[in-house]
């Protein structure tokens, strides 16, 4: 079992669960049946029927607020619980087939509901007692009578609840498309501004969100269809149930407080099978939730190389069927090369442990690494904290480092000065050199550069090749399709 179910196990007490399920369910067919002699007290105009009827309603809110507490607390324990567990696999790196961060998180908030789930399960059991109650007091024609119509409800109910899990999917997938279409119209804006197009991307939204409306209704009419069912049927079994012990009161067969007792215990009867029928879908996608959970693992630590260190050894990786070797020393650097398509930012990406080596070893000394690319985000934040990230640096220090990298002139001067968001308002070179600063003042051991110094004039790459090289510096591999920033460093050539 990985640590992630185990984790859903130690929070998620199943026999507390099925001990308050089935007690409650017991509690609340006595509660039905104290409620029936209560109200037969109340038809003799006996003063002490209002009370019985009282304590009977006060003990079902109090049933029902410590039910509702048992499953938030036991679910919340869970997510927590489990949660916690997921960090360890999330930080491992997965194939691109794998399930994402939002996927799990959403198996887990199904997992995290086996308490709830086992609660029902055991209520519906322990409740069939109530046949035993409804035969003794109503006779053998009302009890075959809830018997059948129980039989038939099952099915009913796990209907019910499969077409709402199916009209649930439809709405969540139709809403994740509306809302990925939405980012991805937002993100092009300027583009189709340029051509004129803009009235298509409003065009197509209208249309997904038109669509999403409909399913949405869908999903409305199917969930009141569907309560409406399994109403009609548990209405109609307590009804006949009524209907027969009506007649046997009217023949002088059966006392007052015996027909109620056999009306309202069928009441309750139903309320608990009902439940658990229409949360059929839920156990199943608990079910299959903990299965996926169950496969979970943790990443593979990287065998300590001593600061800064990287090699691979028969590294494979899912661009490159060749096996690649490599090693740099601490303080080192290596450049890779090739064109597009040759592999390079996933080898880089699979030496950071982003990806899964399909075979081979890779080997990383402890410590932080900067990842500088063309296209890494800065923050809608001050200069300073885009630098800093909240560490205690002297002003002094960050300021010299700037120059040095060739960032020097009045938009670096004040570090304060709050930079656009993601850089606007910086060149791709000056966002660069920023983004290399960052993990420098981060004291990173290892620093990787993917295709950057296509993007830096001269004097930029002589600046940040000086910065890199200095002693006690930073181990570096760098990859790139053209210019680059360490022109002199041992290569790894890569071929298409």
């Amino acid at each position: 079992m990985s640590e992630v179910t185990s984790a859903l196990g130690r929070t998620t007490s199943r026999a507390s669960a099925a001990a308050l399920g089935a007690g409650g369910a017991v509690l609340a067919l006595g509660l039905s049946a104290l409620s029936a002699v209560g109200l037969a007290q109340v038809a003799r105009e006996r003063a002490g029927g209002l009370v019985v009827v009282g304590a009977a309603l006060v003990a079902r809110i109090a049933l029902g607020l410590a039910v509702a507490a048992f499953d938030d607390a036991s679910a919340a324990r869970a997510r927590a619980a489990a949660r916690r567990a997921l960090d360890s696999h999330l930080l491992a790196p997965h194939r691109a087939s794998a399930e994402g961060a939002g996927d799990l998180l959403v198996s887990v908030e199904d997992a995290a509901q086996g308490a709830s789930l086992e609660r029902l399960r055991a209520a519906a059991g322990a409740s069939l007692l109530g046949l035993v109650v409804v035969g003794w007091c109503a006779g053998w024609l009302a009890l075959a009578i809830t018997v059948l119509l129980l039989g038939a409800a099952g099915p009913l109910y796990r209907r019910a609840g499969r077409r709402a899990a199916v009209a649930q999917v439809a709405v969540r997938e139709r809403r994740e498309r509306l809302e990925s279409r939405q980012l991805e119209v937002l993100r092009h804006v300027p583009e189709l501004r340029g051509v004129g197009a803009l009235d298509y991307g409003a065009r197509e939204l209208a249309a997904l969100s038109d669509r999403e409306h409909e399913v949405a209704l869908s999903a409305i009419r199917v969930a009141l269809e569907s309560s409406a069912v399994t109403e009609f049927l548990s209405g109609v079994s307590v009804g006949l149930v009524a209907m027969v012990v009506g007649f046997a009161l009217l023949g002088g067969h059966l006392t007052l407080t015996r027909a109620l007792v056999a009306v309202l215990v069928t009441g309750e009867l139903y309320v608990q099978i009902r439940r658990y029928g229409v949360e059929f879908h839920r156990r199943e996608n608990a079910t299959t939730a903990l299965a996926r959970l169950a496969g979970l693992t943790g990443p593979t630590p990287f065998a300590p190389a001593g600061g800064g260190a990287v090699a691979a050894r028969g590294l494979v990786t899912e661009a490159r069927p060749e096996p690649v070797d490599l090693a740099v020393v601490e303080g080192g650097a290596l450049l890779v090369t090739g064109p597009s398509g040759s592999g390079k930012t996933t080898l880089l990406e699979t030496i950071l442990g982003w990806r899964v080596p399909v075979a081979g070893e890779v080997v990383r000394g402890p410590g932080p690494v900067a990842v500088v690319t063309p296209t890494t985000a800065l923050l809608s934040a001050s200069l300073r904290e885009n630098l800093t990230l909240g560490r205690p640096v002297g002003d002094d220090d960050v300021r010299a480092l700037l120059e040095d990298l060739g960032l020097a002139g009045e938009r670096f001067a004040d570090l304060d000065a709050p930079l656009l968001p993601d850089g606007r308002g910086l060149s791709t070179g000056e966002r660069v050199r920023v983004v290399l600063a960052r993990g420098l003042v981060a004291g990173a051991r290892l620093v990787v550069l993917d295709d950057v110094g296509g993007v830096l004039d001269d004097d930029a790459r002589a600046a940040a090749r000086a910065v890199l090289a200095r002693p006690g510096g930073p181990t570096v591999v760098e990859a790139t399709s053209g210019v680059a920033v360490l022109a002199d460093a041992p290569r790894l050539a890569l071929e298409p």
